[in-house]
């Protein structure tokens, strides 16, 4: 049995030293050789006939490798199962560990850092958030009005607003007067843009919750196991030190999300996702039946549609994400303000462009500290 021992580095962080014996992979090695041996096909030798010496000179090494790192990974596994560990990221080699020296040596030691979840407390009722509701002014509904009859018109003449126009557009007697025709507009456009609205609300309250729930992370093992674990990318340090912050919110919006669902005890199943299927994908396309043969047809093709694994797992995530969201409505301090849709439109566009100049300051200064470090290490 292989000997692991943690040592505490710091309050998140751990270092792991990890003793393999030679009795540990010897058993399993020579295994795997002799199959390669009984396997190998050598000029010269009949199947099964190489020495065990030459398959060894040829495969040993590798295999060897192999192995260590197979039983390396288990132990590393192992522990952090039975000791419960929460670990943030994945385990590191620690700056202190030394190449293996797989030509000679018979035992290593190798050492690992890992880190792990801080505890928070989790206080949504202290946090506030905006929820926008969208209202769609007479403005609006004029030009989508005009674009109606524009759409409809009769040779180089706009379509009268009549039971002939309305019938066309809502279907036979759905909308009998002009007035019904705008209301039918109006509503139609706000639900639309509140969809928009209730994105930028659960995002709101994302940025929300991570700025207000404060708890300490391991930045500096952080940093070094995106550096690693990014290696094939040609990820510099200088751009993981550029992005950090961003990478830093995401991870702390996954531990909140993470208490938040073990909390309410969140959990989706598949008729969760079958309704998702049903209510936002099926109704774009076809009207929900109320009697029960038609409500069957639909829920077999939302049983189709489910076949497709890669969507489904797709949307199990988005239900999860929003019951969270949810649970936020439920649990924030929210203040509901009326917005025009031509308002709201104006306010997203000064947001953004806020955002750019906050996020190009930000890129300089930190080319700035880049060039500063450079200059000292010159010097």
């Amino acid at each position: 049995m292989m000997n692991v021992k943690q040592e505490k580095l710091t309050d998140l962080t751990s270092k792991l030293t990890i003793e393999v014996a030679e009795q540990d992979y010897q058993t399993q090695v020579k295994k795997t050789l002799t199959g390669y041996q009984q396997k190998a096909n050598i000029p010269g030798f009949r199947p099964g006939k190489v020495p065990f010496g030459m398959v060894q000179k040829m495969y040993g090494k590798a295999v060897l490798v192999d192995e260590v790192n197979k039983l390396l990974s288990d132990a590393m596994n192992k522990h952090i199962e039975d000791n419960k560990l929460e670990v943030l990221g994945q385990p590191i080699p620690a700056e202190d560990n030394e190449v293996a020296d797989f030509d000679h040596a018979k035992d290593f030691t190798f050492h690992f850092e890992i880190a792990v979840a801080p505890e928070f407390e989790l206080d949504l009722s202290k946090i506030k958030v905006t929820n926008y509701e969208i209202s769609v002014g007479d403005d609006m509904v004029q030009k989508s009005v005009d674009n109606l009859r524009e759409r409809f018109k009769d040779g180089d003449k706009p379509a009268e607003l009549n039971q002939e126009l309305f019938d066309k557009v809502y279907g036979e007697g759905n909308v009998k007067s002009e007035k019904e025709l705008r209301e039918r507009i109006r509503k139609e456009g706000e639900r639309m843009y509140q969809q928009q609205a209730d994105r930028k609300f659960t995002q709101d309250a994302i940025q929300a919750v991570v700025e207000g729930t404060e708890f300490e992370l391991p930045d500096d093992f952080l940093k070094r196991w995106l550096f690693v674990s990014n290696r094939e990318k040609d990820l510099t340090q200088e751009q993981i030190n550029t992005d950090y912050d961003k990478y830093r919110n995401m991870l702390k919006w996954q531990l909140i999300e993470a208490k938040i669902i073990k909390s309410h005890d969140i959990k989706v199943d598949r008729n969760d996702v079958k309704e998702y299927y049903i209510n936002h994908v099926v109704s774009q396309y076809f009207p929900i039946p109320e009697d029960e043969e038609g409500r069957r047809r639909i829920d077999q093709f939302a049983e189709t549609m489910m076949q497709n694994q890669k969507e489904t797992k797709q949307v199990y995530d988005m239900v999860y994400d929003m019951k969270v969201s949810d649970v936020l409505r439920a649990e924030l301090k929210i203040s509901n303000k009326k917005i025009d849709f031509d308002d709201y439109v104006e306010m997203l566009k000064k947001e953004h462009d806020k955002a750019e100049k906050a996020e190009e300051k930000e890129v300089k200064e930190e080319e700035k500290k880049v060039k500063k470090s450079k200059k000292k290490g010159e010097e």
